[in-house]
C-alpha cells in the first residue's frame, strides 16, 4: 500500500523527537507561568511540519538522486515497483514547505505583538525561513551540508537549541540559563540518533561521497563518539535537575531508570556486528529520549 511507503518516507517514528522537544519546553514553561495552549499546538505543528519536510527531502537526496544516477528511466522503474514517484516527492516537499511557513507565520503572529516587538517578530520570521531552507538543503542542492559533516552540528542547533529555547521564549517571553543547558542535553541525544543512522550507513555513504562524522571516525571511534554524546547529555540533565533543586527523590528514581536504559543501549551498540540491528537501537534511543523528556517535564510540576 502506498500509505506504507509514505510512512517510510516521512519516518514516522522519528517525529517523536520534534514532539518531545516542543512538549518538554511547554511543560517546564507551564510549571512556571501561564502558557497559551494555542501557542503550544502551533509550535508543535510547525516543528512536525519542518521535520517531515526534512525527512522527505532527505529521502529524495539520499535515494532518488542515487537511483537517477543508476537508471536511465527511473520513473518507469519506480512505477513498476509501486514506489512513490519523483513528482509526488517533489510535490510533498512543496506542500510541507508551505505548511511549515504557514504554521510558523501563524505561530509568531499569535505569540508576538508585531508593533511592540518588531525586531523579535522579524527574528522569528527570519528563523522560519532559515529552518525551511535548512530542512531542504540537508541533502538536496549542489553542496548539501549533510554531505559535508555538518549534519551533527545542525541537528544540535535545530533539534536542541532552537527547538527548546525558541519555543520556551514564545511560551514565557524570557530566556533562561537552565533551559539553555537542557536544550544542549536534548541536542546531544538527538545527535546520537543521527549518529546511529550514520554508523549504519558508513560504507554506503562513502560510496556516494556523503561525508559524515561517523565515516570520518570509522565504526569503532564513531561508537566512542556516540557514548560521549550520551554521557554529556546525562551530565547536563543532572545539572538541570540540581539547578531546579526540588523533587530530588522523584528525579533520582526515574533518572536512574533512564541511565540504566542508556547503559543497556550503549552495551548493545558496542556489540553490534550486523548493521540491521542499528535500526532497532535507533528506535530504542528515540523511546528513551521521549521518556527522558516526560520525566524532566512532569517532574517540574511536583
Amino acid at each position: 500500500m502506498k500509505i506504507n511507503k509514505w510512512m517510510y518516507v516521512i519516518r514516522l517514528h522519528t517525529l517523536c523527537l520534534s514532539f518531545s522537544g516542543i512538549t518538554l519546553s511547554f511543560l517546564i514553561s507551564k510549571s512556571r507561568v501561564y502558557v497559551n495552549l494555542i501557542t503550544y499546538l502551533l509550535s508543535l505543528l510547525t516543528a512536525l511540519s519542518l521535520q517531515i519536510l526534512s525527512n522527505i527531502s532527505n529521502y529524495y537526496g539520499d535515494n532518488i538522486k542515487i537511483l537517477y544516477a543508476k537508471y536511465n528511466n527511473l520513473d518507469r522503474k519506480i512505477n513498476s515497483n509501486g514506489l512513490i514517484s519523483l513528482k509526488q516527492i517533489i510535490n510533498a516537499i512543496k506542500l510541507f514547505s508551505l505548511l511549515s511557513f504557514l504554521f510558523g507565520l501563524i505561530l509568531i503572529i499569535n505569540s508576538i505583538d508585531f508593533l511592540k516587538n518588531f525586531y523579535i517578530f522579524f527574528l522569528y520570521f527570519l528563523g522560519i525561513l532559515i529552518c525551511i531552507y535548512s530542512s531542504i538543503n540537508y541533502s538536496i542542492g549542489h553542496n548539501p551540508y549533510g554531505y559535508r559533516r555538518l549534519g551533527d552540528l545542525f541537528v544540535m542547533i535545530f533539534f536542541g537549541i532552537v527547538s527548546i529555547n525558541g519555543s520556551y521564549f514564545l511560551y514565557t517571553t524570557r530566556l533562561s540559563l537552565d533551559i539553555f543547558l537542557l536544550s544542549l542535553s536534548i541536542g546531544f541525544m538527538n545527535v546520537a540518533v543521527l549518529n546511529i543512522n550514520n554508523i549504519r550507513d558508513i560504507e554506503t555513504d562513502l560510496k556516494h561521497n556523503k561525508l559524515t562524522i561517523a565515516n570520518l571516525l570509522g565504526n569503532q571511534y564513531a561508537k566512542i563518539y556516540h557514548i560521549i554524546l550520551i554521557i554529556l547529555s546525562v551530565i547536563i540533565g543532572i545539572i538541570f535537575i540540581i539547578m531546579n533543586n526540588k523533587n530530588y527523590f522523584y528525579h533520582c528514581i526515574l533518572f536512574t531508570l533512564i541511565i540504566l536504559l542508556l547503559i543497556d543501549h550503549i552495551n548493545c551498540m558496542l556489540k553490534i556486528t550486523n548493521i540491521q540491528y542499528f535500526n532497532l537501537e535507533l528506535k530504542k534511543l528515540i523511546v528513551i529520549i521521549v521518556l527522558y523528556t516526560i520525566i524532566i517535564g512532569f517532574g517540574c510540576f511536583l
